[in-house]
């Protein structure tokens, strides 16, 4: 890849069950947002169907998150279903755009823990606005079990300047991610440009995959072309939404060959 600078960029790309996260191509995750073991297991053998590269299970939709066996075993049956295809376990804060749970922050940190340690799913997300020693708590259980830990920043009122973004990447991998995101909401068009060119310096910086996504209607164009600003995700939708501005899976795989076939069957 060419970094915005010119020069070569080496990336340190994630491996994942043979997939590559800041590879050669950016890769298509749907979420999972069934409430019930059934509906879970039911929303991921539909959208395997549609060939994501990865899956992301938000276990903040899940009723019985306050449960860590079940938890475990529907982490186990989901495995089931998606055999070698990587899983994200996410359990988004409200304030970052999730669900309202009963579990306090010490016990999604525990649960955490838990999962890592069942050796079911290749990613955690977790917010960098967390009690620092909590976030210390969940990068030493990911390595301990080598799960790769995704540290994410949210902000679901505005974007934040072209500074404080990149910062906010590399203060991720600073507090010891595998992978960097940043997801903000945009006022005006001069926001979502703003995230890409963020997106784009901090590549330039950082030595870990990046994820960027600008939210609702405005910032969708993000999902599309972010890959050729150095974001390696684009989170898909499969049967329903986990954010605003989600696309279906199959218009991303479209955009893709797209953009791939117009530079010369390379996306970068």
């Amino acid at each position: 890849m060419i970094g915005a600078n010119g020069m070569k960029k080496h990336i340190k790309a994630v491996d994942a069950r043979g997939g590559k996260l800041g590879g050669e191509t950016p890769l298509l995750c749907t979420p999972l947002v069934g409430r019930t073991r059934e509906r879970v297991l039911a929303e991921a053998a539909g959208v395997l169907r549609q060939k994501p590269d990865l899956v992301e299970w938000r276990v903040d939709f899940f009723e019985a998150i306050d449960d860590t066996d079940a938890v475990i075993e529907t982490a186990r049956a989901l495995r089931g279903v998606v055999g070698k295809r990587p899983v994200i376990f996410t359990r988004r804060a409200e304030r970052g755009g999730g669900e309202r749970t009963a579990l306090g922050d010490a016990a999604v940190v525990a649960l955490y823990a838990a999962v890592a340690a069942s050796g079911l799913v290749d990613f955690i997300d977790f917010e960098t606005d967390n009690d620092p020693e909590h976030l210390r708590q969940v990068r030493e259980s990911t390595r301990r079990h080598e799960v790769r830990l995704i540290l994410s920043y949210h902000n679901l009122s505005y974007t934040p300047g072209l500074d404080y973004l990149v910062d906010r990447f590399l203060e991720a991998e600073r507090l010891g991610a595998d992978v960097a995101m940043v997801q903000v909401m945009p006022r005006n068009r001069a926001d979502v440009l703003r995230l890409l060119a963020a997106t784009a310096e901090a590549d330039d910086k950082t030595r870990i995959p990046l994820i960027s996504i600008s939210l609702g209607p405005l910032g969708s164009v993000t999902r599309m072309v972010g890959g050729l600003f150095g974001s390696w995700l684009s989170f898909a939708v499969g049967e329903s939404a986990s954010a605003p501005g989600q696309i279906p899976i199959g218009d991303l795989v479209t955009v893709f060959d797209i953009i791939r076939r117009s530079r010369g069957g390379e996306m970068f």
